[in-house]
């Protein structure tokens, strides 16, 4: 018998307790295995294919693959390519072994999402969000209108593709146009009549024919949710014993409830309480009252039929129908906007809504699939480019793009940067312009349905209160920013006087130029409207780069969001579905060109760029090299100058000087008017697509003062397009006044006094047309003519011999520029 040593015990207890963390610590240092996968892409187009590469943890040395529904439906390769024929959405599994042994299978659910490329008229809009109060006075009361807005449609878009001096925007919405007391319109008490601030009923028909004439599609902002406490219905509505009294939604005693953001949403009326969740002015109308939807929807109705719209956004559509205490996306609002879809089509088949739901992409879902509306805004998607235009950190971005393509129906999503409800881009960048010209770079050429709030183009600022958000739009330097003859209804922002549209379209590096190129660009090229979208990688983190598809065109943006220059960027796309061979890149915002091979796989490996400036955006076209160049003409309009009498068809000429690739700096070409009908026109052969051209135009091929730009080489500006290629212009007649100053001393008017006859010496550079008034002291006209100055030095002469003594004025005008001399006659 042993005899107990309790020594020996704890020394075997030590020991196993040395074994077991011995273990322990070999156990955790051997890696886990667990399977990790990444892919090409998870979104696609039917017939594309997806490289899936496997990224998993602990050293597997043997790969099982399944595909259910993909081309191969497994595969033992580590990683694998499998095409999808279907639409649909794929679960893909993987199992994985390593040298020790070791096992683990993962399914990855609805992986990959196969897409429909339906796409629709919408897709291939660019839309303006316009506050018509705060767009254009045409009345002089302060207060934008209709008529203001029709007067500079041709702003917007003057319906001609040749010309580069409106911003060329296909779409329109206009923020409430009905009647209300409010300014922004948002409280409605007259749903099928418009505001009197704004004009009338027919106003607003001339504007759609006058809009639809330039190709500009008009929606209206339809406020469904919530009316005005001063509509007539709810003021019936506060009589219990009112067939309109159950139109909205009366509780008592006040039930103890707030809103989604914490505000008081019953409020007291004559001993009742009624529900309105913005504000006590705005009453919620009751939906589950038949007569109501019947009504709303037969104003609808009325806008699409009787007043011509092409479609609606819809305001808050989040809280239309109210579920117990559950007041805002409800399935019964879901399904309110399903059962508006089908009414709204079966009056115009091809009328869209957009709806307003400010929340997360996800929740935003439901609102669009199963036959919902049209699409919404993607409010997540603007804080994303705002953001990455602030950071230059691209990672939430490329995140969130890959969210919104699996979220929705292809394409189907409104993108924006802000809006009247939003502090304007400039404050939320801090005044930068590099910034605000990457942010327009993403919006208009990433997916999506493009929306520019008004101003958003020149960099208005606005922050604040909603009223410094929705201000006067700014034209020019002149007094009021060009809004109003009057008082404007909210003061102009001060820095109107350098930040307009007409300075800014004079200048061809400013934000506007940039705004109206991007549009160019996005209008020319279907794979930037209707393309799939397909991140590139790129070695530089601050450089996002994605191709853009649509039938058999390519486009690869890459944008350098951050604050330095970036060199020797590498880009490398997996399977790009391009047809393997060699192209072009063009690059279509600021010329040069680069080589390209598609590989196999319909990608490409290692395209480098040598240099990226800071904010900077290129977007290359793949082209075949055959097909690089194209023709180019110019046309300019010289009927203004002749009927101004500042330019003589019969004697004179106009010519470009231009640089550009073929012809470089300084060359010049002969405009010609063959069917004299006062445009004269040029065309130039084997243009490189893409390439920049900066040019004006002269008369008599001489710099004497009547030229374009008489202080700089060139300042318009045109990057050549493939296809059919024209631009016109028109003659930039007020940069003559340069000669207004020497008038007074280049012509010489004797002798005075006189009797007979005054006579007009001419000694300076003036050739052309010179008219001449000659005028009493009370302003009555005694002779007008002409004459034309061939030569830079002459003389006319002008008969007196018929008028009384006297004292009178004679007016000679050159080049829109008039001096008036005194003239004493003596019999």
């Amino acid at each position: 018998m042993a005899l107990y040593n309790p020594e020996k015990k704890f020394k075997c207890w030590y020991q196993l307790l040395f074994l077991l963390l011995s273990s322990s610590v070999i156990s955790f240092a051997q890696p886990t295995i667990d399977v990790s996968i990444n892919s090409s892409a998870t979104v696609i187009v039917s017939g594309d294919s997806v490289e899936f590469f496997d990224q998993s943890a602990g050293s597997p040395t043997e790969w099982n693959w399944t595909f259910p529904g993909g081309n191969p439906s497994s595969s033992t390769d580590q990683n694998p390519t499998v095409i999808y024929p279907s639409l649909g959405s794929y679960t893909v599994t993987l199992n994985i072994k390593n040298a020790l042994g070791e096992e683990s299978t993962k399914s990855f659910t609805d992986y990959v999402k196969v897409i429909s490329m339906q796409t629709f008229w919408w897709n291939d809009a660019v839309f303006y969000e316009v506050f018509v109060r705060s767009f254009k006075d045409n009345n002089g009361d302060g207060k934008g209108d209709i008529k203001g807005l029709i007067e500079k449609l041709d702003y917007l878009n003057d319906g001609d593709p040749t010309t580069h001096n409106d911003l060329g925007v296909t779409g329109i919405w206009l923020m409430p146009i009905q009647q209300s007391p409010s300014y922004h319109g948002y409280d409605v008490i007259d749903y099928r009549t418009v505001e009197q601030d704004y004009g009338t009923n027919d106003d607003f028909k001339d504007l759609i024919v006058e809009a639809h004439k330039r190709g500009i599609k008009v929606i209206v902002d339809y406020v469904m949710n919530h009316s005005s406490s001063q509509h007539p219905w709810f003021q019936a509505s506060i009589n219990t014993l009112s067939d309109k009294h159950d139109w909205y939604i009366w509780q008592n005693p006040k039930p103890i409830v707030t809103g989604p953001w914490g505000q008081n949403v019953w409020h007291a009326n004559s001993g009742s309480n009624y529900y309105g969740i913005f504000w006590s002015e705005m009453p919620d109308l009751n939906y589950n009252k038949l007569e109501v939807k019947d009504e709303m929807f037969d104003i609808a109705r009325f806008w699409l039929e009787d007043m011509n719209v092409d479609g609606f956004r819809l305001d808050a559509i989040k809280y239309i129908k109210e579920t117990g205490n559950i007041l805002e996306d409800t399935p019964e609002t879901i399904d309110f906007w399903k059962e508006f879809r089908t009414h709204y089509k079966s009056i115009k088949a091809d009328a869209f809504a957009v709806g307003e739901a400010w929340t997360t992409t996800e929740k935003i879902q439901p609102y669009v699939e199963d036959d919902g509306l049209d699409y919404c805004f993607e409010f997540d998607l603007a804080t994303a480019i705002l953001n990455t235009a602030n950071t230059g950190n691209t990672i939430a971005l490329k995140t969130q793009v890959d969210e919104v393509m699996a979220t929705y129906p292809f394409l189907q999503f409104g993108s924006f940067l802000t809006n009247h409800d939003m502090n304007r881009v400039m404050n939320v960048l801090g005044s930068n312009t590099a910034k605000a010209k990457v942010a327009a770079d993403l919006l208009l050429t990433l997916p999506g349905v493009p929306y520019i709030y008004y101003g958003e183009e020149i960099g208005m600022t606005g922050s604040g209160v909603d009223e410094n958000k929705r201000t006067p739009l700014q034209w020019n330097a002149t007094s009021q920013a060009g809004f109003t003859t009057g008082t404007p209804w909210r003061a102009v922002n001060t820095g109107f006087i350098t930040k307009n549209i007409e300075s800014q379209q004079g200048d061809v590096t400013s934000l506007w130029n940039n705004y109206r190129k991007l549009i160019s660009v996005r209008n020319n090229q279907a794979a930037l409207r209707r393309g799939n979208y397909k991140m590139i990688s790129s070695s530089a983190s601050s450089v996002f780069a994605f191709l853009r598809q649509y039938q058999e065109e390519s486009v690869i943006v890459v944008s350098n969001t951050g604050s330095s220059l970036v060199s020797n960027v590498v880009l490398n796309l997996v399977q790009g579905g391009i047809i393997p061979g060699n192209y072009k890149l063009v690059e279509l915002l600021g010329g040069g060109q680069l080589s390209v091979t598609i590989n196999s796989t319909g990608g490409f490996d290692n395209l480098s760029i040598s240099q990226i400036p800071a904010q900077t955006t290129l977007i290359y076209k793949l082209m075949d090299p055959l097909e690089v160049a194209t023709n180019v003409t110019f046309q300019i309009d010289m009927n203004k100058m002749i009927v101004d009498g500042d330019f003589n068809p019969a004697t004179e000429s106009v010519d470009i000087v231009a640089g550009f690739n073929n012809f470089g700096a300084g060359a010049t070409i002969n405009l010609i008017d063959t069917d004299l009908d006062g445009i004269y026109v040029v065309t130039v052969s084997n243009m490189d697509v893409g390439s920049k051209i900066n040019y004006k135009y002269r008369i008599n091929a001489t710099n004497d003062g009547r030229e374009e730009f008489p202080s700089s080489a060139f300042l318009r500006e045109y990057f050549v397009v493939e296809g059919k290629d024209t631009l016109t212009d028109i003659y930039q007649k007020q940069t003559v006044a340069s000669v207004k100053s020497s008038l007074k001393h280049a012509f010489a008017v004797y002798p005075i006094p006189t009797s007979k006859e005054i006579f007009i010496d001419y000694s300076s550079d003036y050739t052309g047309v010179i008219h001449y008034q000659l005028s009493d002291l009370v302003g009555v006209e005694r002779a007008s003519s002409s004459f034309y100055s061939a030569a830079k030095t002459g003389q006319h002469s002008l008969s007196c011999e018929s008028l009384p003594s006297g004292v009178y004025m004679l007016t000679l005008a050159y080049n829109g520029t008039s001096e008036v001399f005194r003239i004493v006659i003596q019999k």
